[in-house]
């Protein structure tokens, strides 16, 4: 009888067409047997280099995990894998360190174990790095990896691995009229094409696409309003994604029940909700679903300006209060607790000082078991120190940005993708923990 093992691999390009090397990769493993159940996001890292390297070895590496099945034994499909690498690698691939089309890792074999070219590692925290784990953890939020004994084992859920993680990038695309920075900007079908090339090109990770604003003073959209704005513009979405490797996920941003029903029918990734997951229609649908939901804290929706935390008061705690109740709420109506990534909402009944308070304890804010989200691009909290109009104000996103990604946030979203890559890219380079 022939058996079955579930390996968890790890795959990275840092030459050439990195995409498309990636791609032939895992197409060299479907063809020798290896059933692939998930792939994770695609993250962007620097190389990982010992002192007085060639200069021309520091080319940042995509990476990406996946899952999957095989009758192969580990030391045949080491081989394999190996094989893979030969044929697809570069001239120099025979030097560990220098650049290559293709590597592939064996991470997780079997229930048991976490290995590399073979070897067992009692703690699979000397051996897995973010550029592993970061991409794993949206994969499979609730994975847990036994260690080498029983007392041993690795937890990937958020309140134990204190690892740093490197950031989904999440691009915002309004198609409403009224959006704070950019409505009606990309209300036109062409204007939804182009908007969604361009994050695609600039590397990222999630497309957000909301036809309702929850601005200060907005006006709520009837949820079937609201789908009809909001079905051309996801076909559209839909379709660019199908012409490229390794799409983005699509969320759709909206509280409504029936939209976030209508959206995921047709394939939608995510599904975030400004309204933090209250709604008993949306809660069903959360514990049906295998779907990411997003939960944000609010004060109101949309924001009020008149309703807010007192200014005495902690944000943070009330925002950990919130999530406390929420998670009760969330476990008894049968809803996986690792698919819910939260939210603090910036700017939703928070003045300009607690919206900081709350980005500065992003840390903290991590440690109850869920990934993490901050929106904060263009808000005005950042006009507390920049006297600008919101549509001027993405390098003090970018700023903030960057402080964020120092506290393993999870996912940014933001409207100006392409700067953020560029400088997260630059900025990593300069970080011990990265390289």
């Amino acid at each position: 009888m022939t058996s079955n093992f579930n390996p968890i691999l790890s795959l990275g390009s840092n030459l050439g067409d990195r995409r498309q090397y990636l791609h032939a990769g895992l197409d060299r493993l479907r063809e020798n047997g290896y059933r692939i159940d998930q792939v994770s996001p695609i993250v962007e890292s620097p190389a990982q280099l010992p002192p007085n390297s060639p200069s021309r070895w520091n080319r940042p590496y995509l990476n990406l995990v996946v899952r999957g099945n095989t009758a192969l034994d580990l030391e045949s499909f080491l081989r394999l894998c190996k094989l893979i690498q030969t044929d697809l690698g570069a001239k120099d691939a025979h030097n560990r360190w220098a650049p290559r089309n293709l590597d592939i890792d064996v991470l997780v074999w079997g229930d048991e174990v976490v290995c590399a070219d073979g070897k067992f590692f009692p703690d699979p925290r000397e051996y897995l790095n973010a550029y592993v784990l970061s991409p794993l953890i949206h994969m499979c939020p609730d994975l847990r990896i036994p260690g080498g004994d029983s007392k041993t084992v690795f937890d990937l859920s958020c309140s134990q691995s204190n690892f740093f993680h490197i950031p989904l990038w999440m691009g915002i695309l309004n198609i409403t009229p009224d959006s704070f920075s950019d409505g009606g900007c990309h209300f036109d079908p062409d204007k939804v094409r182009l908007r969604a090339e361009t994050m695609i090109e600039d590397g990222v990770n999630i497309i957000d696409i909301g036809a309702e604003s929850t601005r200060p003073g907005a006006t709520p959209l009837p949820h079937d309003e609201e789908w009809n704005r909001l079905q051309p513009a996801l076909e559209l979405v839909r379709d660019v994604c199908r012409s490229c490797l390794f799409a983005p996920q699509i969320s759709i941003d909206t509280y409504h029940p029936e939209t976030a029903y209508k959206a995921l029918e047709q394939g939608v990734d995510i599904v975030n909700d400004v309204s933090g997951l209250t709604n008993e229609g949306m809660l069903e649908i959360a514990r049906s679903s295998d779907s990411t939901f997003v939960a944000m804290h609010s004060v109101s929706v949309p924001a009020d300006p008149n309703r807010r935390i007192e200014p005495e008061s902690d944000p943070c705690g009330i925002f950990e209060a919130w999530l406390a109740d929420r998670r009760k709420i969330w476990k008894e109506a049968g809803v996986d607790l690792s698919r819910i990534v939260v939210d603090p909402g910036i700017g939703f009944g928070k003045d300009g000082l607690q919206s900081l308070q709350l980005m500065r304890s992003a840390q903290q804010l991590r440690n109850h078991g869920h990934r993490l989200l901050f929106g904060h691009s263009r808000k005005s909290f950042l006009k507390t120190f920049a006297v600008r109009d919101s549509h001027e104000l993405d390098s003090e996103t970018v700023g903030a940005s960057l402080q964020l990604c120092s506290k393993s946030v999870d996912i940014l979203r933001v409207h100006d993708v392409g700067t953020h890559t560029r400088a997260y890219l630059s900025w990593a380079h300069l970080q011990d923990n990265l390289a």
